[in-house]
């Protein structure tokens, strides 16, 4: 996703750039975690051929950029717990209508208990070459309180499955804040997460969403969580255990050996477009971000019939756009590329945001570095707050 691009037309418009980039939603799962709201459906196994037909169906209708894809995302949901013959038929037909680059990469969600031997190795062979398996916890208590249907030997079962099977780009996601978890009890997962020696680690915080069982629980006064100081303990654990371990923390919450950033996340930080597959994918073509249908009859109805999956598009244009670039770019380490804002804009970030970027600065919570903006260690513990003042 490095290829450079310019657009001269001024602030009201926003050239996206080459397409070089696809997500592919699966929304299959065996059972929901109770804080996940994702759009993810248990109990559908007798839809998975027609959906697998219809997201193919889907790809051959979209027109390629001209382009070959560098990344490659299959998301969920759980992917995996489709047979390893559909992923592979979907894997294909993006191979086949946009091409693929020599480096790509192509990656694929798995949770444990949702994949063995075999078919972890069938999937290698068809060109997947990056696994990103979803942990959370390797505490069984907390796994089984947070509604999780595998245990930490599974997980390491599923680790050392992909290894096996030749994976050489693993990514692991961790979870912190959760019910019942102690600061010392994340450390251990830190820790034993480091045994393993995964390429990439991303820590997510919990997030209470209405509508989950979490949600449910929050509002009996039922769920008892970490309170703000030891969720700020717990990211700073992390930061100061895998940093020494050689992990590059190079987003928020995302840590990474070298050259193992992930590419599919620096295309939604850049704000890069990339096309959306399945139900519920988003995708951002041509200036348009663009969201299928979330309910997975519904979507292979409407691709069955020769319908356009979309729900629902917005064309972002001026001040809109240069928001959730600023927005996005500011989640890196490295900051957002003044340089590459005001190839893309016309206008530089200064001229356009002077009171936003004053008053951020006095704060402490921002800097410029060199052409680059990004948050201090102080704005990073309070990012949403920060960008929301360029959206």
């Amino acid at each position: 996703m490095s290829d450079n691009y310019t657009c001269n037309d001024g602030p009201e418009h926003s050239c996206s750039g080459p397409v070089r980039a696809a997500y592919v939603h699966i929304p299959f799962c065996l059972a929901k975690c109770f804080y996940c709201d994702f759009n993810s459906y248990p109990h559908m196994e007798d839809r998975f051929g027609d959906y697998a037909d219809a997201l193919v169906q889907e790809i051959y209708s979209t027109k390629p950029s001209g382009f070959s894809l560098s990344s490659a995302y299959f998301g969920g949901g759980t992917p995996t717990v489709l047979s390893s013959g559909l992923l592979l038929k979907m894997l294909d037909a993006l191979r086949a209508h946009f091409g693929f680059s020599d480096d790509i990469e192509a990656t694929i969600e798995a949770n444990p208990g949702t994949i063995n031997g075999r078919s972890v190795a069938e999937l290698k062979r068809a060109g997947f070459n990056r696994l990103s398996i979803g942990i959370q916890s390797f505490n069984d208590s907390i796994l089984a309180r947070i509604g999780r249907i595998h245990t930490a030997e599974q997980a390491r079962d599923a680790f050392y499955i992909g290894r096996k099977a030749g994976f050489d780009n693993i990514s692991i996601d961790l979870m912190y804040a959760l019910p019942g978890q102690s600061v010392s009890e994340w450390q251990r997962t830190l820790e034993t997460a480091l045994e393993l020696s995964p390429e990439h680690i991303s820590l997510y915080e919990l997030t209470v969403e209405e509508g989950t069982v979490f949600g449910n629980l929050r509002k009996k006064c039922m769920l008892r969580l970490p309170d703000e100081d030891q969720q700020i303990e717990m990211y700073t654990a992390a930061i100061e255990t895998l940093a020494p371990a050689g992990y590059d923390r190079y987003e928020i919450s995302n840590f990474a050996l070298s050259g193992r950033r992930s590419r599919h996340n620096m295309t939604y930080w850049r704000n890069e477009p990339y096309y959306g597959f399945g139900a519920g994918a988003s995708g951002y073509v041509e200036g348009v971000r663009y969201t299928n249908l979330k309910e997975p009859v519904r979507y292979i109805d409407a691709i069955s019939a020769g319908r356009s999956a979309v729900a629902t598009s917005e064309a972002l244009t001026g001040r809109q756009a240069m928001g959730e670039t600023i927005m996005l770019g500011l989640r890196m380490i490295d900051g957002l590329d003044l340089d590459a804002f005001r190839a893309r804009f016309g206008v530089e970030l200064e001229e356009s945001y002077p009171d936003e970027l004053a008053k951020l600065s006095a704060r402490g919570l921002i800097e410029i570095d060199g052409r680059s903006l990004r948050l201090t260690e102080a704005g990073l513990l309070i990012a949403n707050e920060v960008m929301a003042d360029f959206l």
